[in-house]
Order: structure tokens, then C-alpha cells, then sequence
């Protein structure tokens, strides 16, 4: 039994590592809920050529009740002095 629970918290542990790794290179811009604003924000950085990376920490769950109501967090990421390039290309008006 311990050594089951040794073994997912190792392996919690290294995916967490791995991940901070992979993103140090990265800043958070926006943290959108929802597809709608999600396709918003990235439809204008990829409009002015801006790189991103999406990450979805929390998931929104798929029940029957919520089917039409996505509330899915959805975290912007940029390279890390390409933020000003982000942040302009958000202003624009669509």
C-alpha cells in the first residue's frame, strides 16, 4: 500500500517538475473561461503572429445539465519578452 502511494506521489512530483521546467520561457497573459473568450483572445495574437501556449488546469465538467455552458479555465501563455507583443495585439479591436 505504501509503496503504490511512494510511486503516485513520485510520479506527481516529476510531472510538476517537469512542467515548471517547460514553462519558465513562458508568461501567463490571460486566464479566459470559456470557449468563446478563449477563440477571442487567441484569434488576435495569431492575427499579429504573437507565439502562445495554452494550458487548461482546471477542466469544466461535462454533465448533461452544463452541456451548453463551458466554463473551462483556459491559461495564455507567451514567451517570455514577447509580453508587450501580446498585450497590443489583445487591444485590438476585433
Amino acid at each position: 500500500m505504501y509503496i503504490g502511494l511512494g510511486i503516485i506521489l513520485s510520479i506527481f512530483i516529476f510531472i510538476s517538475v517537469i512542467k515548471a521546467v517547460s514553462n519558465r520561457n513562458w508568461t501567463l497573459i490571460s486566464s479566459t473561461y470559456g470557449h468563446e473568450e478563449y477563440y477571442k483572445v487567441i484569434g488576435k495574437l495569431k492575427t499579429e503572429g504573437v507565439r502562445f501556449k495554452v494550458d487548461t488546469p482546471h477542466r469544466g465538467y461535462d454533465h448533461r445539465v452544463d452541456r451548453f455552458m463551458d466554463n473551462t479555465q483556459y491559461d495564455i501563455y507567451v514567451k517570455k519578452g514577447h509580453e508587450h507583443l501580446a498585450y497590443k495585439a489583445m487591444q485590438k479591436r476585433s
